[in-house]
């Protein structure tokens, strides 16, 4: 009985191996029936599909990164609110005058202090009265000295506006 068995899978192992011989539909078969008719279309539209790949991974790359930017922003931004809520709600503003004298203003949140409102819609008037200052023939000294600035202020001032 388990020799009739043999016998008959021999059979058809043979069989089936003499069919693939015999057709063309096997792998290697299928193979060479491609190679041979590969076009010049199939190939540039291979290399176009390749190139799309290419740059959808650096889309996704990019995008990967600008998520992880924007986690990392929104960290900061959660860690300096919880900072400034342990701060008592103060504002702390540092002033340093040209005698080198630190002087320290403490504001509430809802008081408002005018000179950090004022300071950058002030610019152009601070640099009309130091154009002014300097055309009736003031000195750099007298300058600071007369608007309360810096030397180093009144001299990029100076430089960067008056010509």
């Amino acid at each position: 009985m388990t020799g009739l068995l043999i016998f008959i899978g021999l059979i058809l192992i043979i069989l089936n191996v003499l069919s693939i011989k015999k057709q063309n539909k096997s792998f290697n078969g299928v193979l060479g029936n491609a190679m041979g008719n590969i076009k010049d279309d199939d190939i540039r539209i291979g290399e176009l599909r390749a190139e799309f790949s290419k740059s959808i991974l650096e889309l996704q790359s990019g995008i990967m990164e600008i998520k992880e930017s924007m986690v990392k922003n929104d960290k900061i931004h959660k860690d300096y609110e919880a900072c400034h809520d342990n701060k008592e709600n103060t504002i702390t503003i540092d002033d340093t005058k040209s005698d080198n004298a630190s002087i320290t203003y403490i504001a509430k949140p809802d008081e408002i202090d005018s000179r950090v409102l004022d300071e950058p819609n002030n610019s152009n008037e601070k640099v009309e009265e130091i154009k002014r200052l300097f055309s009736e023939g003031s000195s750099t000294d007298e300058v600071c000295e007369i608007l309360h600035l810096g030397k180093g202020e009144v001299l990029l001032i100076k430089d960067l506006y008056i010509r």
